[in-house]
């Protein structure tokens, strides 16, 4: 760089000056005719400067010792380098030079050659997406084409009925017409005789033609529903969950909704650390006994640090987090939180909805700038919350041993599941935990004290077992107080099996399901669980953990080559 200016790469040397100018500001040094004389010769021709050697003030250090890496003078050499491959220090770096091009060379030669193989797989997976639509949208053009004809038949079936009935209204019309005609000339002309003989006939004629006209059914609207419409959706339902494609509406909260997740698919058994995970602690970058979560669409975590007494947010690759609610102690306080449970983030207020289990309340808490948080239920002993497509808050009232839903803005909810006390019936929970709301907004609650994820249908009276339900236990059959859940597309349910430390994968309609992560005892490994609370997937498929027992957030990425 130039020495005067320090921001433009110098390009002459001034013997004389013996500084390094750019071209401009050599100029204006040797503007007076007293810098005449100076000489300037290229930057490259500017003379080596050596460094005195600190051991011999009298020597530099004029040479280059590759056995030991370092600059030496003479009379290094001769006493502590003897034997050493000691060369001229402009030797030296002329073949260190040389080596470096070499190997810059090289790089570049190698990253050519990815990045073409790159290009080469884009235009590649390009053209097999290109084929796979082309295919899709031939699918589509056949299937459209025969259900226009399938319409159109009906269409005609119904124009020919039409008609029909058109014709049988205007054959009654026209008997209506004549007796009507008769009986007034009759009426006319006074002929009362013909009248009276008539009478009988004619109300007989009457009463059966209204009854005709009762049973004479104009022909229902038909319903275009063909069973290959059903056929076909599930044809490309399978097409891409073939190609790994997760379906995600990213207005929708993470724990709302469903992903297609491949029925065969598999996770890295190591987790990364994404918070957490250095002991339990206050400090920033330490957890106490976290619970649930929530994950942004940008992979930043969102905790709720129940010992703490605050929500932490961890970005996506940081080393520590950022308290973003509470964290003022223990206390009841609007600006306090006393073991939180769970949190979402609600994107339509931007703000946090937080279960602050022993303050008996739920909390909105602004995201920006957010000092205290505004109650929006009071006295609810919540666990766990979820928020649907249309923006209703589902809330797991512990204490009540039911699921309530509250439309937006409202502060009265409504019974979704249990509500008739602890037990384990099927129109019962026991110390219900997390909650999980379907595209059809039927919602999943798994049951600290049944041992079992229950679901249920909007309106039922009762819910379906879909994992565990045989008891406390540890096989593949039974689940040990579960607490975080999710489910997909398919009605696949995913467990957090707290007490077995691993997470369960649960078919819709098995008997039993199996281990995906952990398994592998209670411990503090990459491939342990200790604990697991909240559970949940991100837009791509990855797996999110809560290890309550050792204070940490770990991410299962899903195996793409599988």
């Amino acid at each position: 760089m130039c020495d005067d200016c320090a921001k433009v790469k110098a390009e002459l040397w001034c013997k004389k000056c013996e500084v390094a100018y750019c071209s401009s500001c050599c100029k204006v040094a040797h503007v007076r005719s007293a810098f005449k004389t100076h000489v300037t010769v290229p930057i490259d021709s500017k003379p080596i400067v050596f460094i005195e050697c600190s051991v011999h003030s009298d020597e530099k250090l004029k040479f280059w010792c590759d056995t030991c890496m370092t600059l030496v003078c003479r009379d290094c050499i001769a006493v502590r380098h003897q034997g050493h491959a000691c060369t001229e220090i402009y030797n030296a770096a002329t073949e260190k030079a040389k080596e470096q091009q070499y190997w810059l060379s090289k790089t570049k030669s190698a990253l050519n050659q990815l990045m073409q193989m790159t290009i080469t797989n884009e235009n590649s997976t390009i053209e097999k997406i290109t084929t796979v639509f082309e295919c899709i949208r031939a699918i589509i053009t056949n299937h459209e084409n025969e259900l226009k004809q399938k319409i159109h038949v009906i269409d005609e079936r119904n124009k020919d009925l039409a008609e029909n009935y058109q014709a049988q209204l205007k054959s009654k019309q026209e008997e209506l017409s004549k007796w009507n005609r008769d009986f007034e000339h009759n009426l006319s002309l006074k002929n009362h005789t013909k009248l009276l003989q008539s009478h009988v006939k004619l109300i007989e004629d009457l009463k059966t033609a209204a009854q005709e006209l009762a049973e004479l059914k104009s022909p229902a609207k038909t319903e275009y529903h063909i069973k290959e419409i059903d056929q076909f959706q599930e044809a490309i339902t399978d097409i891409l969950q073939r190609m790994r494609i997760c379906e995600w509406d990213p207005g929708r909260p993470l724990r709302a909704s469903s992903i297609n997740i491949h029925p065969n698919a598999r996770w890295q058994p190591n987790g990364l650390i994404v918070a957490g995970g250095n002991g339990c602690g206050n400090e920033i970058r330490k957890l106490y006994k976290p619970c649930g979560f929530f994950v942004d669409d940008d992979e930043t975590v969102n905790i709720a640090d129940r010992s703490n007494h605050r929500i932490v947010q961890w970005k996506s690759n940081a080393t520590s987090g950022q308290v973003v609610a509470g964290g003022k102690g223990q206390g009841n306080g609007t600006h306090q939180l006393w073991n939180p449970y769970d949190v979402i983030v609600d994107k339509e207020t931007d703000s946090l909805i937080i279960c602050d289990n022993s303050n008996q309340r739920v909390i909105r808490w602004p995201r920006q700038n957010g000092t205290s948080g505004e109650t929006i239920i009071s006295n609810i002993n919540c666990r766990g919350l979820t928020m649907n497509d249309s923006g209703s808050l589902y809330v797991v009232d512990q204490g009540n041993h039911e699921v309530r839903r509250y439309q937006r803005g409202a502060s009265q909810g409504v019974v979704v599941a249990g509500g008739n006390g602890s037990g384990n019936r099927l129109d019962q929970l026991s110390y219900p935990q997390y909650i999980f709301v379907d595209r059809y907004h039927s919602v999943y609650v798994s049951e600290y004290g049944n041992h079992r994820v229950m679901k249920w249908m909007v309106g039922a009276k009762q819910g379906i077992v879909v994992a565990g339900g045989q008891g406390q236990g540890s096989t593949l059959a039974h689940l040990s107080c579960p607490r975080g859940i999710a489910v997909d597309q398919l009605g696949t349910v995913y467990v957090a099996d707290q007490g077995n430390n691993r997470i369960m994968r649960w078919p819709k309609g098995a008997t039993q399901g199996s281990v995906i992560i952990g398994g592998n005892g209670r411990g503090e490994q990459l491939n342990q669980l200790n604990q697991p609370f909240g559970l949940l997937f991100d837009r791509h498929g990855d797996l999110y953990v809560v290890g309550n027992g050792n204070h940490r957030v770990q991410k299962f990425n899903i195996d793409r080559n599988d």
